[in-house]
């Protein structure tokens, strides 16, 4: 019969609490186990680890196994290698605003969108001028008189 030392969960949600026993490694994490080893409540600070040291040296050397949860709050657990470093986000290059662009409101990505591929209606609209600027120059304009056209008659 394999047996192990491991953690036994015994606390509330949300509320952890363990006890350090021997079990059949093939037993549920909260069945029933061989001995009571001790206690490990992760909330108080520092941690409250209270072990029987002389019943876990017994049981090791009948051939016991220590678990991976076990040998962590001993501190004696194989360190993890590092993890990877998190792909760092590329940033983007400043753009400058234009005065004209920041009283229309665009976005940077409207603005990219309209400096790549300018549309026909685009340019339609950048060569004529707004009707109100039209307008004020036939108001401001002086009246110019038509020459007419004298008809010259032979007598």
């Amino acid at each position: 019969m394999p047996v192990k030392i491991r953690l036994m969960r015994i606390g509330a949600k949300k509320r952890p609490f363990y006890r350090v026993v021997a079990v059949d490694e093939r037993k549920k994490r909260t069945g029933s186990y061989l001995e009571n080893l001790g206690t490990y409540n992760p909330l108080t600070e520092p941690k409250e680890i209270i072990l029987k040291q002389d019943r876990i040296d017994l049981w090791l050397k009948q051939g016991a196994v220590m678990s991976d949860g076990f040998l962590r709050i001993i501190k004696q657990a194989p360190q993890r290698p590092p993890r990877k470093p998190k792909k760092e986000k590329e940033e983007k290059p400043e753009v400058q605003i234009k005065p004209e662009e920041q009283k229309t409101g665009e976005s940077e990505d409207q603005k990219e969108e309209t400096t790549e591929a300018p549309t026909e209606e685009q340019v339609v609209e950048e060569t004529t001028p707004p009707e109100d600027e039209i307008k004020n120059e036939i108001e401001e304009a002086p009246a110019q008189e038509e020459p007419k056209e004298e008809t010259e008659t032979k007598e």
